[in-house]
């Protein structure tokens, strides 16, 4: 800090001027990114990337992202995993105790679905079939018919990662659902 004399005596402060640019980050697109940090792997495409400290991150905003995997969730093809029960639960803010109760289960049953972690749950098809029910109703979904008919057959045992097109994440991410 530099101090300057006023013509009335009068000390007056100025912050000396920093000459140091604003730096430019480097960024980029990556055409896949794999990210953990929803509780399991997610593969998104096409992913905006910045440079930062040297390290590339993905620059994308994490509640768009975890609106489309809850919607991904939803049409997914396969048996549900620990981790992404735990995921759709700790989404909504619901305890082990209120999230058991919406599906006629105890805590504990709740507490056990999570365990498998990143395997298949061993809860029954329905339970399964109304939990993602659940999410179409509280992300104000209106396509609940056409999602029971669209999983009402479908059931395999078979692991699979959950992929998002980034750009897709982008076009709805004005128009993200209420959640309440």
């Amino acid at each position: 800090m530099t101090i300057k004399i006023s013509k009335n005596n009068k000390p007056l402060k100025t912050a000396k001027k920093n000459n140091t640019k604003k730096e430019k980050r480097e960024t980029k697109i990556q055409k896949s990114f794999t990210d953990y940090g929803f509780g399991f792997p997610i593969e998104i495409k096409d992913v905006p990337m910045i440079k930062i400290r040297g390290q590339w991150t993905p620059n994308v905003n994490y509640n768009g992202i975890a609106n489309a995997l809850l919607l991904a969730l939803i049409h997914k093809p396969v048996r549900l995993t620990g981790n992404e029960i735990r995921f759709i639960r700790q989404y909504f803010e619901v305890t082990l105790e209120t999230f058991g109760k919406k599906f006629d289960v105890s805590h504990v049953g709740v507490k056990k679905w999570e365990d498998f972690k990143d395997n298949p749950t061993n809860m029954k098809w329905p339970t399964e079939l109304v939990i993602r029910l659940f999410v179409c109703s509280r992300c104000n979904i209106e396509l609940i018919p056409e999602v029971y008919k669209e999983l009402e057959n479908k059931f395999s045992e078979r692991k699979r990662i959950i992929k998002i097109d980034f750009r897709d994440i982008v076009k709805t991410n004005d128009k993200v659902y209420a959640y309440g």
